[in-house]
């Protein structure tokens, strides 16, 4: 069934986008007949017809036929699926779970819930799917549902695999080749051989990937099956291109092509273009390798396939690096962090990490590579650490020991029907006369059937012997690598307490330093005030005036080093911020202080954006951005001065703030280190430099970031994120 629905989706989406004839495309024609085009329209006109006469068709029954009101619910729900209207399709299939926990029937909740999940996971709600996957797979064991078992591993095994849980999806996969293997259908052994590589290929061992693609492709041929061949070749290709390989991937992904007949689905289409991409790439041929890209690309926003928007994105990205165009591929890594962080495609958010890392290095950001070769190594580490490799060796030895004990199994079951046949073939002879021949014949059989016995023996005697070779040699890896951890971790933690000390250190220093010179500092403005009353020479009134100023300054800059104090020893509360509140203070604040002439203030702050965080120290931060925006405004009579000031969710996680200005700028010779203490972006800073690392000291401390970037006008921005709550060991 699932192959039938898996073939009608692809036709569906080959007809829906009119690209008939796709691989054409593929070859660069650029034009279409008026009669290809007549064609195509008739087709589409036809198809859709015909699913929906049938959706109408059933539709139709739910009112009249109550008894099969399930089977009507779960059908509507599949076909629905069929034409990937998943959406609706969900529906029909909660409708359908609810009739069947009212008529308490296990199987048909069973198939509820597995139509359900199949909704689920092509609308990428994958933890959803789990859940749901889960619940109906331990109902469908403990009832013997077998073909309800097979099609839920497969799905639970898909939904691992695209969240890169990668010991658990093969371990579903390995069920479910169990499961296949008993049936004897080669067609459905090889699908789930082709599941099982592509795992391996995601945990880049492409030597193994590529073994389970092959033993894919033998079945295929042995059965003269098509099916899902395009896909298998295009998986055989790219493995070819990580192997280095790369005439033989092109050859491969050719016949990928080839075996789709011209009319390939939207999905072959995107597969092979980006197959062709990264084989180029390989080769370094970076600008054909772009032109298949964003061919891929194209066709997966069209059909709205998320994660290979994701695939696409993060090679552009590579690509333009290479190129040295860094903004272009700071743009394409930032849309493959967004597509993969949302949809948790943990792998493609590896990459995108890795790829931002190596761009701020080549472009000497140094503190922005620094975060994320930081992101990077923790996502890996969660995701690919020892524990994973320890998980994937355990399941492949419980596969391949399970093998062993299946194949021992059938050779006790042959001696049992060995001995029942000499049984009875020594009752005929004596029956017969014939007992010395029989009993020949018996021994000979015997001796032949010990003797394949011993050799099975044998075989299994290597085997064991090789796995235990294997866990031998894997105990050694983990432990050294265990060891090496442990001394890292050791190192680290002398490092933080060595860090700690000196920032205690540097703290009381500050505060001291700061309570001691603040008495002299206000004897001398108390100087300053009386000399000016008394003092009627005016040279002598012009030095005390600068002077006077001067101590201004100094107290703000006390003033704020001590703030520094207050924020790396200030215990954080959770409170509700009203952002609308918290601006109009800010502004009323610097509107008292004085506003240039002409000058607007624009601001954007979504409704129902929500932040639970220390109102003190986000203050803190829009305060000093707002106020470094109006004091560097430009003074040119034909500039409008402006500050832009943006807030918003971004996503279900965090809260974005921009504070946009057309001002000065930034004239600092080393952009990236105004955020240090001390360090001046203009020569009309007042205050030594002290603002901007009071906020990323604030930011920080909320368990956020900052950072400076332009837009594409040129104007500078300043950009926030925040966690949307705050964190408690951050709150603590």
């Amino acid at each position: 069934m699932s192959r039938n629905l898996d073939s009608l989706y692809k036709l569906f989406h080959v007809i829906k986008l009119g690209i008939s004839p796709v691989y054409q495309i593929f070859l660069n024609v650029r034009h279409f007949t008026y009669f290809s085009l007549l064609i195509t329209g008739l087709t589409i006109t036809s198809i859709a017809f015909g699913q929906n006469s049938t959706i109408d068709s059933l539709k139709s029954k739910l009112s009249s036929e109550e008894d099969n009101r399930f089977e009507v619910l779960f059908e509507l729900a599949r076909q629905h699926i069929v034409i990937n209207e998943n959406d609706v399709a969900l529906d029909y299939a909660d409708q359908a779970l609810k009739v069947s926990l009212l008529q308490d029937d296990s199987l048909k909740i069973v198939k509820a819930n597995r139509i359900k999940g199949a909704a689920l996971r092509r609308l990428e709600y994958f933890n959803e799917t789990i859940g749901v996957a889960s619940y109906a797979l331990a109902i469908a064991k403990r009832n013997g549902y077998r073909e309800e078992v097979k099609y839920l591993l497969n799905t639970l095994a898909l939904v691992y695999t695209n969240i890169a849980n990668y010991d658990k999806a093969l371990d579903y996969n390995f069920q479910s080749l169990v499961v296949r293997e008993s049936e004897g259908d080669k067609s459905e052994i090889s699908i789930t051989l082709n599941n099982i590589g592509f795992v391996y290929f995601k945990l880049k061992n492409y030597e193994r990937a590529l073994e389970y693609f092959n033993r894919s492709l033998l079945l295929k041929k042995e059965v003269n099956d098509t099916y899902d061949l395009d896909h298998l070749l295009i998986n055989i290709g790219i493995s070819y291109i990580h192997l280095k390989n790369f005439q033989d991937a092109l050859k491969s992904i050719d016949q990928a092509f080839q075996a789709c007949g011209g009319d390939c689905a939207n999905d072959i289409i995107i597969e092979g273009e980006f197959g062709l991409g990264v084989a180029n790439f390989g080769l370094e041929d970076f600008e054909v390798a772009r032109r298949h890209f964003q061919r891929s690309l194209e066709i997966a926003s069209k059909v709205n396939n998320m994660r290979f928007q994701a695939e696409n994105l993060v090679y552009l990205g590579r690509v333009e690096i290479n190129r040295r165009n860094f903004e272009n591929a700071r743009i394409y890594l930032t849309n493959t962090e967004r597509i993969a962080d949302s949809l948790k495609y943990n792998q493609l958010l590896i990459d995108a990490y890795k790829e931002f890392s190596r761009l701020y290095t080549l472009s000497e950001k140094y503190q922005e590579a620094s975060i994320y070769q930081n992101k990077y190594i923790a996502l890996k580490d969660s995701l690919i650490g020892e524990e994973l490799v320890k998980n994937i060796a355990k399941i492949q030895t419980q596969f391949e020991e399970r093998e062993n004990i299946a194949t021992i199994q059938l050779k006790e079951e042959d001696l049992v029907r060995q001995r029942n046949l000499n049984i009875a073939i020594g009752i005929i002879a004596m029956l017969a006369a014939l007992l010395g021949f029989v009993l020949y014949r018996s021994n000979l059989v015997t001796r032949r059937v010990n003797a394949d016995l011993t050799i099975a023996k044998g075989v299994i005697e290597k085997q064991n012997k090789r796995l235990q070779d294997i866990n031998r040699e894997l105990d050694g890896k983990v432990k050294e690598k265990t060891a090496n951890l442990e001394k890292a971790v050791d190192d680290l933690d002398k490092a933080n307490k060595s860090l700690s000390q000196v920032n205690d250190e540097l703290d009381n220093f500050i505060y001291k330093t700061s309570h001691d010179i603040r008495g002299p500092l206000a004897s001398l403005k108390g100087i300053c005030g009386v000399a000016l009353l008394d003092v009627k020479d005016t040279i002598a009134l012009n030095y005390l005036t600068k002077l006077d100023v001067s101590a201004d300054r100094l107290n703000v800059i006390l003033t704020r080093l001590l703030i520094v104090n207050q924020i790396n020893n200030a215990v954080l509360n959770r409170d509700q911020i009203d952002f609308n509140v918290l601006v109009d203070e800010i502004l009323l604040l610097e509107r008292k202080k004085g506003l240039p002439s002409k000058f607007q203030i624009k601001r954007d702050i979504q409704d129902d954006v929500t932040l639970e965080s220390d109102t003190e120290l986000v203050r803190l931060v829009l305060e000093n951005l707002i106020d470094n925006a109006i004091k560097f405004y430009n003074d040119s009579d034909r500039v409008t001065p402006f500050v832009h000031i943006k807030i918003y969710n971004k996503g279900e996680s965090s809260v974005s703030v921009s504070v946009i200005d057309n001002g000065i700028g930034v004239t600092a010779p080393k952009p990236e280190k105004i955020f240090q203490i001390f360090s001046r972006g203009s020569e009309r800073s007042e205050t030594g430099g002290v603002g901007l690392y009071l906020s990323k000291l604030a930011t920080e401390k909320l368990g956020g970031t900052i950072q400076l970037q332009y837009t594409p006008e040129g104007y500078t921005e300043f950009y926030v994120s925040l966690p949307s709550k705050l964190p408690e060991l951050i709150e603590s």
